[in-house]
């Protein structure tokens, strides 16, 4: 039986620190840290979280990608410690990167961010993905046996950025799982023409959240394209990411 349902609020994230959630640890003040204090820290300040018990049937990992992360403040480790969560919650490791200064959106340029624009994938992503790729071996070596599943998670920015993957097949994995984020624009169509491998997508957003045209209009398009994909819409959630919607997305993508 799992534990209690517990909820996943990720609010958009809004300029200056906030106060520490009331499970963070009161002596946590160097916001120079990027991995939280119960977590373990890999090379190039990838976050690792390793369930105590292991779920049964295929061995799992999740590469969580944050949304965008304002400089010297704590708001990384609450999206480490809800993203640790899920796998304490179901079982699985869950490996949290971090991405990169100097490319974040409009206003938020200098916060940690995901390379959605085509220069800043130029200039980024063989170095990104070479670090969860590092992460995994690293995972993989300690334990002695390899990872049957990998799913990609984006909250937010880390969505977007997940929906570019995923259309371009730029990774070998199970599937993705895209919460308040993601869009149907014409260039990911394009991108996907020339994409064989189509891993599964969930594609999860509420009413509440301001763009959550955009990430119906990217279910649509990936209905138009046959692409293999579950929409979970919600009318009464905003910026966030739910814990039905994550037990939902793992179901599907742990479909034959």
């Amino acid at each position: 039986m799992r534990p209690a349902a517990f909820a996943f609020v990720f609010a958009l994230l809004a300029a200056g620190p906030r106060p520490a959630s009331a499970e963070a640890p009161a002596v946590e003040v160097d916001t120079r840290r990027w991995c939280a204090a119960e977590l373990k820290a890999l090379a190039n300040e990838v976050c690792v979280f390793v369930p105590e018990k292991p779920a049964p049937g295929p061995r799992t990992l999740i590469i969580h990608l944050h949304g965008v992360i304002q400089p010297d403040t704590h708001d990384q480790w609450n999206s480490q410690r809800n993203a640790a969560r899920v796998g304490a919650t179901y079982g699985h490791t869950v490996i949290m990167p971090r991405g990169r200064r100097g490319i974040g959106p409009k206003t938020m340029e200098s916060w940690w961010a995901w390379p959605t624009g085509m220069d800043a994938r130029r200039i980024h992503e063989d170095a990104l993905i070479a670090e969860w790729t590092a992460a995994r071996n690293a995972l993989e070596q300690a334990a002695g046996t390899p990872f049957e599943r990998v799913y990609v998670f984006g909250f937010s920015n880390g969505a977007y950025y997940a929906t570019s993957l995923a259309m371009r097949g730029r990774l070998d994995v199970a599937g993705y799982a895209l919460f308040a984020g993601g869009s149907g624009a014409p260039y990911h169509e394009m991108e996907a023409k020339g994409t064989k491998k189509r891993a599964p997508i969930v594609v999860a957003w509420g009413a509440g959240d301001p763009t959550h045209d955009k990430q119906q209009a990217l279910a649509k398009m990936l209905k138009r394209m046959r692409w293999p994909h579950l929409e979970i819409g919600r009318p009464r959630a905003g910026h966030a990411m739910t814990d039905e919607q994550v037990e939902k997305a793992l179901a599907f993508l742990g479909k034959p």
